[in-house]
């Protein structure tokens, strides 16, 4: 049994207050309402979510506001946008690029979005959602997303498609949507932080033409052209007009003698020692798959043997400041952690393309307050504290939602006798007469026949 919610947490209800211009009164409360529960503990289920506030609302009525209520999805997006660079103020920092899934299984698969997708991770088809999202990072505590879109195939079967109309674009051209999408409406350029999965010419030749800077992982089987030994010459024994060998690019680093190590310093007060976490090696090169110049990093983890390569258009970049700025990417890895476990977002099954977006809008502005949250307890003036996690977040709030339900039990009595009956009204439920079968007199079906 989940305890019931006793109050908004106040940092809901101030974070939100930037949507105030796109909702009325009603949504907005409607908002906070499924915000609220969410964070103190129910799933992204409205039957529960409406027992958690003892059915102040109903499940009919949110189910409404979340499909049909009236206002621009797209609107309040670029009003969480203006209101996170107002907040932090932001000059610059990094674009974290990603994308994740939703599973579904097949009593879903009518919600939006769901179509029949290749996971890499289980390897194997299945039913999900596919969404990309566009986060922010400076790399220490300001962190939050900035916008989604879903990805569609370019064909699909799936009953949710039959009579609409919506438009393939492939993941990289999503992403570079969103990336125009944030300048445009006044968000500073950032460097741009991408997995192999986006080191690719559609996709680095985009970033050049919005003018940024970026610096991603590319695949391993990519090859280099790299000046021959030998002149090479035509049938008639003329010189070639191209005089280069295409090599791979793990053939190419073998080549590379100068090599560095980096890892974390020895700390004497904590008693830690030197750890060395990679061998790198450097090299600014022309890739075949990705026009221009390039600077690659090899990165050689000697703990698993594996190697990663990563390209930037930094030419003078070390590779020690390639790879930490890199490693910023892991945010939007723990944002995906935390909106699956904390906020649910897989559990949220609701068919409509709006109450989908809302539902997707609502883990990425939860995500934000908590770690808005995190930012104004860490910096208080001048003195700084340690940041907590957003776990330790969340159930900071769900004590004090405890806190404010015992002092309900001594002051509010009628709330004490609400929550009695809701829990009374589903505590006994009736198992299905069962039926005996009989012979039955078939003569009329005949006739009828």
């Amino acid at each position: 049994m989940k305890i019931p919610c006793a109050c908004k947490p106040a940092f809901i209800i101030a974070g939100f207050a930037f949507l105030k211009p796109e909702l009325t009164n009603i949504q907005f409360q409607n908002l906070t309402l499924i915000a609220s529960a969410l964070i103190l503990g129910a799933r992204f289920n409205l039957t529960e979510i409406s027992r958690m506030w003892l059915k102040q609302k109903s499940i009919s009525a949110l189910s409404e506001f979340l499909s049909d209520s009236k206002f621009c999805t797209i609107e309040m997006q670029r009003l969480h946008l203006l209101n996170m660079r107002d907040t932090y103020k932001i000059v610059k920092g990094n674009f974290l690029i990603d994308d994740t899934m939703k599973h579904h299984t097949k009593f879903c698969k009518w919600i939006h979005g769901v179509q029949v997708l290749f996971d890499h991770a289980l390897g194997t088809n299945l039913r999900a959602t596919c969404i990309v999202f566009l986060y922010y990072s400076d790399g220490e505590s300001v962190k939050f997303p900035i916008c989604h879109r879903i990805f569609y195939q370019k064909k699909s079967l799936m009953p949710w498609r039959r009579g609409k109309d919506i438009v393939h674009k492939t993941k990289n051209e999503l992403a570079l949507e969103m990336l125009k999408w944030a300048i445009d409406n006044g968000f500073p350029k950032c460097t741009v932080l991408a997995d192999s999965w986006f080191g690719v010419e559609p996709f680095i030749k985009g970033l050049k033409r919005l003018k940024l800077h970026y610096v991603v992982e590319i695949k391993a089987n990519l090859n280099v052209n790299v000046a021959c030994q030998k002149p090479k010459l035509t049938p008639k024994g003329k010189l070639c007009k191209h005089q280069f060998d295409s090599i791979n690019i793990v053939e190419l680093f073998k080549t590379v003698f100068a090599s560095r190590v980096c890892g974390l310093e020895a700390d004497r007060q904590e008693g830690k020692k030197q750890k060395i976490l990679y061998h790198t090696k450097i090299a600014n090169i022309r890739l075949n798959a990705i026009s221009g110049k390039h600077r690659v990093v090899e990165s050689f983890d000697p703990t698993t043997k594996t190697a990663k390569y990563l390209l930037t258009d930094q030419l003078t970049w070390e590779a020690t400041k390639i790879i930490s700025i890199y490693d910023y990417r892991w945010a939007i890895e723990e944002f995906f952690r935390n909106a699956k476990q904390l906020t649910d977002m897989e559990g949220a099954t609701i068919r409509s393309e709006q109450g989908v977006t809302i539902s997707l809008c609502l883990v990425s502005w939860i995500d934000s307050l908590l770690h808005l949250e995190n930012w104004k307890q860490s910096i208080a003036g001048k003195l700084t504290k340690e940041p907590l996690t957003l776990p330790s977040i969340v159930r900071r709030t769900q004590y004090e939602n405890l806190e404010a339900l015992l002092e309900k039990f001594e002051t509010d009595k009628h709330f004490v006798e609400r929550w009695l009956w809701v829990e009374k009204k589903r505590m006994n439920r009736k198992r299905k007469k069962r039926y005996e079968l009989v012979n039955l007199d078939d003569s009329e079906l005949k006739a009828a026949a």
